[in-house]
């Protein structure tokens, strides 16, 4: 689960971005599977526009089993609610 209104195709950084599409009432529901990389979420949404209202129930993400050895997420700028079980959690 990859959000990213952060996306920088350069090499150099890309200047912070002060418009994005505001994402809002969004519901990931009963997700299992494997990540074949170690961030498995990731929410990196804009500061003038930040994510809400995201709902994550039962949402299980693990590494993929020739793969790593663990999966993260991480959520920046994001109003997330979770219910049952969400791996892996957000870090920021």
């Amino acid at each position: 689960i990859i959000v990213d209104q952060n996306y920088c195709d350069q090499k150099k950084p890309c200047k912070e971005k002060v418009s994005a599409v505001q994402l809002s009432n969004i519901v990931y529901e009963n997700i299992r599977g494997t990540s074949a990389s170690e961030v498995a979420i990731k929410f990196d949404c804009s500061k003038s526009f930040p994510c809400k209202g995201i709902y994550l129930q039962d949402v299980i993400l693990t590494p993929q089993s020739h793969g790593g050895t663990k999966t993260i997420a991480t959520c920046q700028n994001v109003r997330y609610f979770n219910r049952g079980k969400f791996f892996p959690s957000c870090s920021n």
